[in-house]
């Protein structure tokens, strides 16, 4: 199928997917409202919008492709019941077509029961045109229907200063391109605070697009941007987050900045052609043979999926002697696969990538069912949940530590951030190797690896599926446990740790029960053997912000654990960040010698 005929067709069956990316009001910690765009086939060239509208403008089908997007878009907003104003993109392309009617947009709003006040209208500069007159007519056309207009992407394309002049509008978004590494770009500064100063005198809002990193995000509130959204707050989805991320509600610097390390079903989400179950056989077989690229077909009673039609195991049924004759007259109901993988959209990968592998070999399906709250929305491919799994994997790689492989800094905070922003009470368990600056020196940095090898391959031993461990960085070691049991794991690991670390020194220091090195001032100093320090908190996730909280407590329960001069497990009774004991009183509430 070529690309004019297949774009034909997914205009015309709707095989379009809405996506919505959040709009915060950062100054206010608030959701401002969603901006809708569109996704072609997960499964076609046209999936990616910029060539599915390339090819829509190619082709003379971009004013049919933008009124089934707005559609789409605005019908699914509502099923959503999403919060806050529609951002709806329009193209200037359509205004210089004669044929594209008018008054479609507004209907689209009525029948779903929204309000044009509460939809805005983005004009993008990345489809520049000559004449301002048919942009600024257009766009006084869609504000006398009560729509608000924004200008989208800010400096991609013409002058869109002069339609400002004339047009005046509600809102201004900055391109991607300015916004990034905004804080280390004086150019970029200074013209983020002339778009400030004109809009300012015009009563436009300013939206930041693209932010990504918290040096961004910190500088534009410095500059006094106070809507922004972008891959630091949120990816499009087809189900988009209602609540506010932690980076906008405590203002501070958070791991969330780095990419998402975590997707769920819905991001594999496709659309595809549903048959009721009443169906008769003789007409799915006939549709399957009118396309043969169709290898699953989901069958739903309403809004419920019952099952899924196979091609290959349909059409070995007609392949029979008596196939046809048999079979024709049934329904979908009678001849369907009754027991396909069935998935709610927020279900992780991980478990998702589990239920799949879970299936005998002969009834692994090559399509699954995708469901929000028990309804049908779409199907998924598991070639696509390998993809996207493999592409969790190297994110996950490039965070983690090289030596040991395990996690590192940006997983271990993230993973605090999640659980407190979930309010799940948790022990925050800090590890470290007492004397291994000097057993370094002394034995080469060989051995030394050798050592935080093993307390990697202990902690991974002791540790259970459920805890969370991390490697921080040198001889530094993260646990994080949510049972209370955690105290036997730890102490068999103390255990283990003290006989094996023996057999890393020669028998004279083994006998003297240490070692002579340089100290850090650099005189000649005894070093007893290497033991394990564990500093541990609960902390309350109820006053903690963040991990940087967390990391707080932690770091002073792990100094008063390496205070012992053997192995030792020290929980610590502060639970807050900024109280500190002191003197006896320090020695009475601080904390508990464990082991």
């Amino acid at each position: 199928m070529n690309l004019h005929s297949e774009l034909t067709q997914i205009i015309e069956l709707e095989k379009l997917t809405a996506v919505f990316q959040p709009i915060y009001a950062t100054d206010k910690g608030e959701l401002y409202g969603y901006e809708a765009l569109i996704r072609g086939p997960s499964d076609s060239p046209l999936h990616n919008p910029q060539i599915l509208f390339d090819t829509a403008l190619e082709h003379g089908l971009l004013s049919q492709l933008e009124l089934a997007c707005r559609r789409i878009s605005i019908k699914r907003f509502a099923q959503l019941q999403l919060a806050g104003y529609l951002f709806l993109n329009v193209s200037p392309m359509i205004f210089l077509q004669s044929d594209h009617p008018h008054g479609k947009t507004l209907s689209y709003v009525r029948e779903s029961g929204l309000k044009p006040e509460n939809v805005i209208i983005e004009l993008s500069e990345k489809y520049p045109i000559e004449d301002a007159a048919v942009l600024q007519n257009a766009l006084l056309h869609y504000r006398d229907l009560g729509f608000r207009i924004a200008v989208d992407d800010l400096g991609a394309g013409y002058a869109g200063l002069k339609l400002w002049s004339e047009v005046k509008p509600d809102f201004v978004k900055i391109d991607y391109y300015f916004i990034n590494q905004l804080h280390l770009d004086p150019i970029k500064r200074e013209f983020v605070k002339s778009i400030l100063t004109l809009a300012d005198k015009i009563n436009a809002k300013v939206i930041a697009e693209g932010i990504e990193t918290i040096e961004e995000f910190e500088q534009l509130q410095a500059l006094g941007i106070c809507f922004g959204q972008g891959y630091l707050f949120a990816r499009p989805v087809p189900f988009p987050p209602v609540d506010v991320p932690l980076v906008i509600q405590n203002g501070q610097r958070r791991t969330l900045s780095f990419p998402q390390l975590e997707q769920t079903a819905s991001s594999l989400l496709q659309t595809a052609k549903t048959v009721d179950y009443q169906a008769r056989t003789k007409d799915i077989v006939d549709y399957l043979h009118k396309h043969p690229n169709v290898s699953s077909l989901p069958v739903l009673d309403g809004k419920k999926p019952v099952g899924m039609v196979l091609r290959d195991d349909l059409l070995e049924l007609y392949s029979t002697p008596y196939g046809r004759a048999l079979n024709d007259r049934k329904t979908v109901g009678e001849v369907m696969n009754t027991n396909p993988i069935t998935v709610e959209a927020n279900t992780s990968l991980d478990n998702l990538s589990v239920m799949i592998t879970a299936e005998p070999d002969d009834q692994l399906m090559w399509h699954f069912i995708i469901t929000d709250k028990n309804n049908y929305v779409g199907i998924g491919s598991v070639r696509n949940l390998l993809r996207q799994i493999t592409q969790q994997q190297i994110k996950y790689a490039s965070y983690a530590n090289p030596l040991t492989l395990m996690p590192g800094n940006v997983p271990i905070y993230r993973h605090v951030d999640r659980l407190i922003s979930a309010q799940r009470p948790f022990y925050f368990a800090y590890f470290d190797l007492n004397n291994f600056k000097p057993f370094n020196d002394v034995y080469g940095y060989s051995k030394g690896d050798q050592v935080i090898q093993l307390v990697a391959k202990l902690m991974q031993q002791y540790c259970g599926a459920s805890d969370f461990v991390g490697h921080i960085g040198g001889d530094d070691f993260v646990a994080i446990f949510e049972r209370d049991n955690w105290r036997d794991s730890c102490q068999s690991l103390l255990d283990e740790f003290d006989d094996i670390v023996r057999g890393f020194y020669n028998a004279q220091d083994l006998a003297q029960g240490g070692i002579c090195a340089k100290s850090r001032s650099g005189n000649d100093q005894f070093f007893p053997l290497l033991s394990l320090a564990i500093g541990v908190v609960a902390p309350d996730v109820e006053i903690c912000n963040s991990h940087h909280d967390v990391a707080e407590l932690a770091s002073g329960a792990k100094k008063q654990a390496k205070k012992y001069s053997h192995s030792a497990i020290f929980l610590s009774r502060r639970n807050k960040p900024g109280h500190h004991y002191t003197g006896q009183e320090y020695a009475k509430n601080e904390g508990d010698l464990i082991a």
